[in-house]
């Protein structure tokens, strides 16, 4: 179980790297939950991780 808990934290904290890498003073968002799904999956190589991703990015969003 924590395996896979860190690898959803590996997954997430990939993902903010998107929202916080940004050096605008204002928070624009330049991409799309599928690009960041795109670009997890092929960086953890695993579809699930993108799935993962692509929720994780909808939910973060909603919140902003």
């Amino acid at each position: 179980m924590s395996k896979m808990k860190n690898w959803m934290m590996d997954i997430e904290e990939f993902c903010d790297g998107y929202f916080y890498g940004s050096d605008q003073p204002d928070f624009t968002v330049d991409f799309t939950a599928e690009e960041v799904a795109e670009d997890a999956q092929s960086f953890f190589n695993s579809k699930m991780a993108g799935d993962h991703a692509k929720e994780y990015v909808t939910k973060t969003l909603e919140a902003l």
